[in-house]
């Protein structure tokens, strides 16, 4: 019973940590008391308890049932031995093995009797029977019982035995007809008879006790026993359920404690995780634009505001670059909107003590502009985190929340969680503004490389601009988008770049190349998609490089690509360059004629080059009376 009440104890305080720690069918954290009142369930308290109440019953009632028993047996015992102490005194020097073997004789059974009911037949004890070992009746105090045979019961087989054996009795035997109509209850004895000088058990006295003499100690006992047993256990269990209250209300408490705690690991934990998954977006972003837009969503989706705003520093103005909200709003959250540093006192302080500032919609300090500027009024308050790159300032990082602050503060765990915010966000502007200008200074070197080829290869004056021209006219009438026309216009202008790594005399031999010398020629792609590997915004037109020179059927370089496999940017340019290759003069050939590029053009189509792409150029082509 004890291990059940620790059990129970344990499992108490499990409940209410589970309770602690998590929201169940939209009631707040706490109210789970409130949820087993509205169900019906009880506690396991009070589960205990009831449990505990009834265990204590049962087993008081076992207890008691089983001590009265132990005494009113105890009793009888006593009884028992009293009676045979007495019988065997007065009545066993007085029998002979004689006397047992059959019924008394007249003489005999007088002088028995006389003396029974003499010194015997007093106080409670009312008859007296004396058995043989055939289970005859040799004597009774009711003389027409004796030579009677009757069947031999259990108490007299133990007495038989060598035991005293004792039962209250009914009176239901053959032999208690008498007594039936006297007495409702008697106490019979059996007591084994043994001769003097001898251990030989040679009969049984069977000794008849009123009961109703006996009956008030035994009742007096019962009360006793019960009364005692069940204030005994009463105080018990008092005693129990006070220590297991007082246990559970401790767990509870210390649940409580362990409740915040885990919430506070949990928070961190989430917190953690935010700033890793952030962290990790802003690695793999390389712009401005998505820095901003990553930046506000994730500020919104952690932080748990209403919406969140970027204002980046221009020279002395603030411009709202981006903003993002948690829902669809009634109000403009003015996304472009410029506002100077000078007519805002407070935006330069909040930038000045470069820690996140908490601005509520009553502040006395802000100007009706620095109010509108703020959204204070649809937003309860706001809070502002300066950006700083070194000893730069970048801008402010705008926290806005339409709840009020009883309902969701910007608690201490939020106002750091906007700073690691806010110090990764000026980290990833400052790493991204260190990229593009690195990437411009790379482009500019790619450029001057570009210049350099055209300069070693005087065919190729302004060659790849005019090839720029064209491509763009065809692509966009094959309907490539913006962004595939700037790749396309920067892989034409850069498409001969890789031949800076090809030697002069094989750019500027003027016979046939050799198959050696061709193997060098045909890395120029492949070098200049190198080249162009390390800019991200060339990316397509690097393709385009390396693809320019691949055929329409599969058997071009430097891959093999076959239809439209190729890049369509590469097979615009395929087509474009080789009319120029066709039209131009080299210093290995001579110029051909339009009419006869036109011609090449179309009878490989489908071969070397795509025949979509033939079909437009050529219509192209006519419209701008060749390339320009």
């Amino acid at each position: 019973m004890v291990l059940s009440w620790k059990k129970a104890i344990e499992a108490e305080g499990r409940q209410h940590c589970n309770e602690f720690v998590s929201q169940q069918d939209g009631l707040p954290v706490g109210d789970s008391s409130m949820k087993r009142v509205l169900g019906g369930k009880p506690s396991l308290l009070t589960s205990f308890s009831i449990l505990g109440a009834f265990i204590t019953v049962v087993i008081a009632i076992i207890f008691a049932w089983s001590l009265e028993n132990l005494l009113e047996q105890n009793t009888l015992q006593q009884e028992a031995h009293s009676a045979a102490d007495q019988v065997a005194l007065v009545v066993s020097p007085n029998l002979s093995l004689a006397d047992l073997s059959a019924p008394l004789e007249s003489v005999r059974f007088a002088q028995i009797d006389a003396l029974i009911r003499k010194d015997i037949l007093h106080g409670h004890i009312v008859h007296v029977k004396i058995w043989n070992k055939g289970g005859m009746v040799v004597y009774s105090d009711e003389k027409n019982l004796a030579g009677q045979y009757f069947p031999v019961s259990d108490e007299l087989e133990k007495a038989l035995g060598g035991e005293i054996a004792a039962e209250v009795s009914t009176l239901d035997k053959l032999e208690n007809v008498g007594e039936k109509d006297f007495y409702p209850r008697l106490i019979e004895v059996y007591v084994p008879i043994q001769l003097a000088g001898s251990n030989e058990i040679v009969g049984v006295y069977e000794i008849y006790h009123d009961f109703a003499v006996l009956e008030p100690i035994i009742a007096a006992t019962r009360r006793f026993v019960w009364i005692g047993v069940g204030l005994g256990f009463l105080i018990l269990y008092g005693s129990l359920f006070t220590l297991v209250r007082n246990a559970s209300r401790e767990l509870i408490h210390r649940n409580e404690e362990n409740k915040l705690l885990y919430e506070q690991e949990q928070t961190r934990r989430t917190e953690i995780t935010a700033l890793y998954d952030l962290a990790r977006a802003l690695a793999d972003t390389h712009d401005f634009d998505s820095i901003l837009d990553l930046v506000t969503r994730y500020a919104v989706e952690t932080v748990h505001v209403t919406f969140s705003r970027v204002a980046l520093l221009e020279g002395n103005e603030f411009v709202i670059r981006a903003a993002y909200p948690i829902r669809i709003l009634d109000y403009n959250l003015k996304v472009g909107e410029r506002g100077t540093l000078g007519s805002s006192q407070f935006y330069q302080r909040v930038l000045d003590q470069n820690t996140p500032s908490v601005i509520f919609t009553d502040n006395p300090d802000l100007s009706d502009s620095e109010r509108e500027m703020l959204f204070l009024g649809m937003a309860k308050s706001v809070c502002l985190m300066p950006l700083w790159s070194g000893e730069r300032a970048l801008g402010l990082l705008m926290f806005a929340e339409e709840r009020s602050e009883e309902r969701e503060p910007f608690s201490p765990d939020k106002i750091r969680l906007i700073h690691s915010i806010g110090e990764q966000t000026a980290s990833a502007l400052f790493r991204v503004e260190l990229f593009v200008q690195l990437e411009e200074s790379y482009l500019a070197t790619v450029f001057a490389l570009a210049n350099t080829v055209d300069a070693k290869d005087t065919y190729t004056a302004d060659h790849a601009e005019r090839l720029a021209i064209m491509a763009l006219a065809i692509g966009r009438e094959m309907g490539m988008t913006e962004h595939e026309l700037e790749d396309l216009r920067y892989g034409a202008i850069l498409h001969d770049i890789g031949k800076i790594g090809v030697p002069d005399a094989i750019l500027q031999k003027p016979s046939h190349l050799n198959p050696a010398e061709w193997v060098q020629m045909r890395e120029h792609p492949s070098i200049g998609a190198r080249i162009l590997a390390p800019i991200a915004h060339l990316a397509g037109a690097a393709q385009i490089v390396l693809h320019h020179h691949e055929r329409y059927d599969g058997k071009g370089y430097p891959d093999g690509l076959a239809g439209e496999a190729t890049p369509l940017g590469a097979r615009i340019l395929t087509v474009v360059d080789s009319y120029s290759a066709i039209i131009d003069k080299r210093v290995y050939k001579e110029a051909r004629s339009h009419a006869e590029a036109m011609s090449e053009l179309r009878k490989h189509a489908g071969t070397q080059f795509d025949p979509g792409v033939v079909e437009v150029f050529l219509e192209k082509i006519v419209e701008l009376g060749g390339i320009p």
